[in-house]
């Protein structure tokens, strides 16, 4: 018997039509069955399907389709990510209105989708960039304003000058954009940052309450948000004379958070981050300023997460200027680092290099001294027998003063000058401002105190910029929604 061949292009169609006129994947909600909410990420409508896609939502269908014929209410819903860089950026490359790109994408993504055959419930589709959608990001952003937990601060950025765009340290590639490959340059700019920072330690706490999940990916968590305990202690700076002030003012003093303070009589120099504030001012008019200059403009190309890899070329200048260390008063050297990021701690590092491999590497190669503060074999026994030495373990070498350091180190709740006993994290604030995408807050900035009385989207929400009303349906508000780039409106891109 010979098998008839199979042609797509005429038998799916025609089945496709039948499962759409019987609703076949049409949700109904039933208190009698368990729930299922099968969610896939939502794609950037900036061109048409392609075979990524495919893979990805073909494995949340099997999943949605496996729930259903097990007796699950199952809600499988679709939407477009619509506002953010990747679709405006398409528009530019083709010379179109951003709003039109991106509703026609939409109609050519949904028409592959249902060419696949995925079982989504097309009346429950959402669209990012429509009013309707948005309104909601916002009301929710103006409860986080109430609560105190979003606030607007200058900070250094990843800024693409080609995407025009801020980029996160992960999507800068040997001080590239990921994207368009461009050279990434660092900017101060104002944004609106969430205060994540605020939940961090029950972050933490919880991840033990994550039955089944790999250790691997809970430890990756753990790392990410990155608790240190350790001290702030403070430096003074000294004059340009080289002299320290006989009566330090808080403009004289630098504080570095340190995991380690009982190596402090180690501190052989003191390193700044690139992005220092005050730092060029330390160096303005002298000898040393086109050299630290030059690390700055060289630091600002690559990501903080390549500048703090071990294995990669350190570069610094000297500041010509000294701090003095608090534990034995000597003066030590400050230069500029690029391996020295401000995102974690300070941006202030006292080095050791006898204890940290990068520090050595640093001080190798810039012949800086290298205090040893591991101890012999014969200096451990005495100082296992020295009282002043004892509870700083035998193997650090402290001058005879550790009771120098224990000032610096003591508990919490004993301490004192110069020393505080602190916790810091590698977890960041999470900002909203030029990036991929999200919801347009540039309107909401200038009038929170007249929208913070709406106990819902009311009147004055969504916010659209006055072109997005004239624009007139879910187009032109798309396109007037948008961030602005470069100071200007999408809409008039």
């Amino acid at each position: 018997m010979t098998m008839k061949q199979y042609n797509p292009h005429e038998i799916e169609p025609r089945w496709q039509k039948e499962w759409a006129d019987a609703d076949l994947y049409k949700v109904t909600e039933d208190a009698s069955k368990p729930k299922r909410y099968v969610l896939e990420m939502f794609p950037y409508p900036s061109g048409d399907i392609h075979m990524g896609h495919v893979r990805n939502y073909t494995i949340g269908d099997v999943i949605a389709r496996y729930s259903k014929m097990r007796g699950f209410d199952v809600l499988h819903p679709m939407g477009w990510d619509a506002f953010g860089l990747p679709a405006e950026n398409a528009a530019i490359k083709h010379n179109s209105h951003p709003a039109k790109w991106t509703y026609a994408n939409i109609d050519t993504q949904k028409a592959s989708f249902k060419r696949m055959g995925f079982s989504y419930d097309w009346d429950r589709t959402v669209v990012a960039c429509d009013p309707e959608y948005y309104r909601w990001g916002q009301w929710i952003f103006l409860q986080f304003w109430k609560r105190g937990l979003v606030e607007r601060r200058n900070s250094p950025v990843n800024w693409c000058p080609n995407c025009q765009t801020v980029l996160a340290n992960e999507q800068v590639t040997e001080g590239e954009c990921w994207r368009c490959h461009g050279e990434v340059e660092k900017r101060d700019l104002t944004q609106w940052y969430f205060k994540i920072t605020d939940y961090a330690q029950e972050l933490l706490d919880d991840l033990d309450q994550l039955d089944g999940w790999p250790e691997r990916v809970k430890q990756m968590q753990a790392n990410w948000i990155g608790r240190s305990e350790g001290a702030e202690i403070d430096f003074v700076l000294c004059g340009p004379d080289g002299e320290a002030p006989a009566e330090p003012t808080e403009d004289d003093v630098i504080t570095v958070f340190t995991t380690r303070p009982d190596t402090l009589f180690g501190c052989s120099f003191f390193l700044l981050a690139p992005e220092y504030k005050g730092l060029m001012e330390l160096v303005e008019g002298t000898e040393h300023e086109a050299a630290v200059r030059e690390v700055v403009e060289r630091a600002a190309k690559v990501s903080a997460v390549e500048r703090a890899q071990g294995d990669r070329e350190k570069h610094g200048a000297f500041t010509g200027r000294y701090v003095v260390n608090p534990v034995n008063g000597e003066k030590v050297p400050v230069w500029v680092a690029d391996y020295i990021v401000s995102d974690y701690g300070t941006g202030a590092v006292m080095a050791v290099p006898c204890g940290d491999q990068r520090d050595f590497e640093f001080a190798r190669k810039y012949d800086l001294p290298i205090i040893p503060i591991i101890l012999g074999e014969d200096d451990r026994r005495r100082a296992r027998a020295s009282r002043d030495e004892r509870g700083l373990g035998a193997r650090l070498r402290c001058g005879g003063r550790a009771g120098a350091v224990w000032e610096v180190h003591r508990p919490c709740g004993r301490q004192a000058q110069p020393g505080r006993g602190r916790h810091h994290r590698r977890l960041g604030d999470c900002g909203q401002g030029p990036q991929e995408g999200g919801v347009p807050l540039a309107r909401l900035a200038h009038q929170p105190p007249a929208l913070l009385g709406q106990p819902h989207p009311g009147h004055s929400l969504p916010g659209m910029r006055p072109c997005a009303r004239a624009g007139g349906g879910s187009a032109g508000a798309a396109a007037g929604g948008h961030r602005p780039r470069g100071g200007r409106d999408a809409c008039h891109a």
